[in-house]
């Protein structure tokens, strides 16, 4: 069983409506979908904003769907020169960029007996980079993809200098507010995880208008990445 996370309605309602013999679950206030899509069985949910509760929906999904797997999916800000709106991150690596433990020695993002970077699965890293590579082939003008380090934390990021850090701290490629946690606590269950983000805008001061003129176009690059990540597993 495969678990697919998004954290707002666009972002997995077209995987929803594409899921056959469906059953709905309602488990700790969020809705879980379980069926079919394609030849592959797969639990859908939405998990809500922010780190918690996508922590709480991994675990459901580990727990009670026993998935042996977890895709997230969404839109995310960009953090490097040359990413622009509709562009495409795969995880590299994943990091809770709000972890702060540098009073005790230890760098940002880092826990006590955890990588400060949670490394995402390399067979589902290449599964999402070829359904890239085949979504895209014979487009005009497709959209460029960026396997790296996603950074997460419990705010949406528009200050120019947060950017110019989180870059330079982490090297990171793009920010968000579940990615971080979803990686998380797949590590510490060993289950493997990719974090599959679309582009929507630049973190920069018209970074919330920006999302929400852009989350509606983003769902149908997201859903066939998603659906052509899941196909070839």
């Amino acid at each position: 069983m495969i678990g697919i996370i998004g954290a707002l309605d666009e972002e997995v309602k077209l995987v929803c409506d594409h899921l056959k013999n469906a059953k709905q679950l309602t488990k700790a206030r969020s809705s879980f979908h379980t069926g079919k899509l394609g030849e592959t069985e797969v639990t859908v949910v939405k998990c809500g904003v922010g780190k918690v509760n996508a922590a709480i929906s991994t675990q459901i999904l580990i727990d009670w769907f026993h998935c042996d797997r977890i895709i997230f999916g969404g839109v995310a800000g960009a953090l490097i020169a040359g990413l622009n709106q509709g562009d495409v991150v795969i995880s590299s690596h994943a990091v809770q960029f709000d972890i702060d433990l540098t009073a005790f020695g230890r760098r940002h993002g880092e826990l006590a007996g955890q990588e400060r970077l949670i490394e995402a699965d390399k067979g589902l890293i290449e599964a999402g980079t070829d359904a890239f590579d085949e979504l895209t082939e014979t487009m005009s003008d497709p959209p460029a993809l960026v396997v790296g380090t996603i950074v997460s934390g419990d705010s949406f990021i528009s200050d120019p200098d947060t950017i110019k850090w989180l870059q330079r701290e982490f090297g990171a490629a793009c920010t968000e507010m579940e990615g971080g946690a979803v990686g998380y606590t797949c590590k510490i269950n060993d289950i493997p995880f990719v974090i599959i983000r679309i582009i929507s805008d630049s973190a920069d001061d018209e970074a919330a208008g920006d999302f929400q003129s852009f989350l509606v176009k983003s769902s149908n690059l997201l859903f066939k990445l998603i659906s052509g990540t899941v196909s070839r597993l």
